[in-house]
């Protein structure tokens, strides 16, 4: 069910995602890249959320999911998923020893680590990209907590509009650390009204109605002090007490509240004090 910010009307249906983050929380969601007993590997974050993997050179890399094979580019290969991995793609640059075939299924080699030691995993599913890095290392390691708890993205496609720290804007909240005695609590991110806002975090949904700061919007308390914020929405799709995992659809972006056109404000509270959310995850 929507709650429209105009008049809290009631319209049928629910805003559906595209199942684009289901795949956190599982350890079998993608195959290991490299073999599970290879010595010398470390699975990194980068910021646009591939997932760095450091190896040994000659090591072999996998393939996480199953497919047919495109290589765009020498030392490039990505697999676009097939059977139950559809949906999925799955893009690896820097490898060396690239195989030479036209479809894979999980497991397969797909090439080798470089001299230089590094290849570069990227990860989509239904167009979403996803944090890989959390789901290599569960793969990997077999457990399901290592990709359980991972930031998710609360917007794609977005530009920052604000970002988080001392502001000159009077209407904001006083900060008396700040020389203009204000401060911006969250990141403002600019996407299209009618863009679907995604729980950052597993937790606990309360829908806030205000005609004035953060319009419509939704607190997610996820316990132990921490919470996220997700405002000035055009309509939600959750209700007060409704439990929401990492990448659930709580609604949709928009420009009610004090706003100057279409955007999401997410915030970060620890203990009831904002921080900074690029601290926690990559953003935009």
């Amino acid at each position: 069910m929507l709650v429209s910010a105009a008049g809290l009307a009631l319209a049928g249906g629910a805003v559906v995602g595209t199942g684009a983050l289901s795949l956190h929380g599982s350890a079998s969601a993608l195959a290991p890249v490299v073999d599970a007993g290879a010595a010398g590997v470390s699975i990194d974050d980068a910021p646009d959320h591939s997932a760095v993997v450091h190896a040994p050179a000659g090591t072999a890399v996998r393939a996480v999911a199953g497919g047919a094979v495109v290589m765009p580019a020498v030392a490039a290969l990505s697999v676009h998923g097939a059977a139950e991995d559809a949906g999925v793609e799955v893009g690896y640059t820097g490898l060396a020893a690239v195989s030479a075939v036209v479809s894979v299924q999980r497991g397969d080699a797909v090439g080798q680590v470089p001299d230089a030691g590094v290849v570069t995993v990227r990860v989509t599913l239904d167009g979403a990209v996803l944090d890989a890095g959390p789901l290599l290392r569960a793969a990997r390691s077999g457990n399901p907590a290592d990709a359980a708890g991972a930031w998710v993205r609360p917007v794609d496609g977005a530009v920052v509009s604000q970002s988080f720290g001392c502001s000159p804007y009077s209407m904001e909240p006083v900060d008396r650390g700040c020389p203009s005695g204000h401060i911006h609590t969250g990141i403002d991110l600019a996407v299209p009204a009618g863009t679907p806002v995604r729980a950052s975090l597993d937790g606990v949904a309360t829908v806030v109605v205000s005609a004035a700061g953060y319009g419509l919007h939704v607190v997610v308390d996820s316990g132990d002090g921490l919470t996220t914020l997700y405002a000035h929405m055009e309509s939600v799709a959750v209700h007060d007490g409704d439990a929401v995992a990492a990448g659930d659809v709580v609604g949709l972006a928009g420009s009610t509240g004090n706003s100057t056109g279409p955007h999401l404000h997410f915030e970060v509270r620890r203990d009831g004090i904002p921080e900074d959310p690029t601290l926690d995850l990559a953003l935009p």
